[in-house]
């Protein structure tokens, strides 16, 4: 279909049956690439295995329609049983610890850029490429760096903050230096026929299911109901398991309080959810764990960057600084809301990813 595609490397691509992936495999083809598709099949777990079969087999159905539009090879590989043990596995093990999980970041690290890395360069490939809107540059030292993508509204470093050296030099990531309305134009011109509204997402394992019956099925001491106390130790209410409640949450903690309360704390120990009002809520610190550098060095600390304590979050501006050998604090420059034990802060040189680090315990003040 293409021409020149002998003239560079092989690069295999992660497809999903979405525009996103599909876009990525038709630029690298145009490219001069030799273009093989690989797809993952993961472990659904919505309990309706019908439910879940048929989703499988429409993505599956559709990234192969576009594998042969493109007239490329071909794959499904098969990721189940490590993507429960290093995905699901950590999700359901952290909400125990009374954490709030970020399995993305977990899956791009752990079976994207381990797993299925490891399958392409099996296959002969050079390089594995996916449709992530983020950009990776290589520096005149052979070293990596990691960036935003182009496409503010789209970016997606945040969920590769955790790769390593190794992992990024054999990263392609076509569309970092698109925004989405370029690539729904792209997608059109090969004919690919997505509509609009159409995005490339990544399997689940929630399977289109609520937390709550995923826990009831799979972990159902994760949903072991408790008390909510106020801050000075009131008992106000039940809760009905501390994974199903966050930092910063006001819905389901009752009524008939004098003014709106938000949950503070999940005291694991006790089983209990500790809420209070607006004012009490955020901090100006936190603490964090092993630091992972994209550049494989840590800095001279402390320094300045700008902070993400969730995927959606916008930038906070803040100082590092090292306690020990494995805490760093995080001091803000202004006060923060919603900081959760359990995700990743990432942080940020301008468009430069720096590195990660687990968010492990939130500095309340007057606590």
């Amino acid at each position: 279909m293409m021409t020149g595609q002998n003239q560079k490397a092989m690069v295999a691509v992660g497809m999903s049956g979405g525009v996103d992936s599909s876009v990525t495999a038709a630029l690298l083809l145009e490219q001069g690439y030799r273009v093989i598709g690989i797809m993952m099949r993961l472990w659904n777990g919505n309990p309706d295995q019908n439910a879940a079969l048929q989703k499988r087999e429409s993505q599956e159905k559709r990234a192969r329609e576009i594998a042969h539009k493109l007239d490329i090879p071909f794959e499904i590989i098969d990721l189940e049983k490590e993507f429960r043990t290093k995905v699901v596995g950590y999700y359901l093990s952290s909400l125990k610890d009374g954490q709030t999980p970020n399995p993305c970041f977990v899956c791009n690290r752990e079976i994207k850029w381990g797993t299925l890395l490891q399958a392409a360069l099996g296959r002969g490939a050079d390089r594995l490429a996916t449709g992530h809107y983020a950009r990776v540059i290589r520096r005149f030292d052979g070293s990596s760096a990691l960036l935003k993508g182009v496409d503010a509204k789209k970016d997606q470093s945040y969920v590769l903050a955790g790769l390593s050296q190794p992992q990024l030099s054999h990263i392609l990531l076509p569309l970092g230096e698109m925004t989405k309305e370029e690539i729904r134009h792209i997608a059109h011109r090969f004919g690919f026929g997505f509509q609009a509204e159409e995005e490339s997402q990544d399997l689940c394992f929630l399977g289109g299911v609520s937390q709550e019956l995923f826990l009831d099925t799979y972990s159902a001491d994760s949903n072991r109901t408790g008390v909510i106390r106020m801050v000075d130790g009131q008992v106000v209410g039940e809760h009905n398991g501390l994974s199903n409640y966050t930092i910063g949450q006001r819905k389901g903690l009752g009524s008939g309080f004098a003014e709106p309360v938000y949950v503070l704390e999940k005291d694991v120990l006790n089983n209990e959810i500790i809420i209070g009002t607006k004012a009490m809520l955020g901090s100006h610190s936190m603490i964090i764990g092993n630091v992972s550098w994209i550049s494989g060095r840590e800095p001279d600390l402390p320094t300045r960057f700008d902070f993400k304590i969730r995927y959606k979050s916008g930038l906070l501006p803040g100082k590092l600084i090292k306690l020990n050998n494995s805490e760093y604090q995080v001091f803000f420059d202004k006060r923060v809301r919603d900081t959760t034990p359990g995700q990743f802060a990432v942080f940020y040189h301008g468009d430069e990813v720096m590195g990660s680090s687990v968010i492990q315990r939130v500095i309340r003040e007057g606590s």
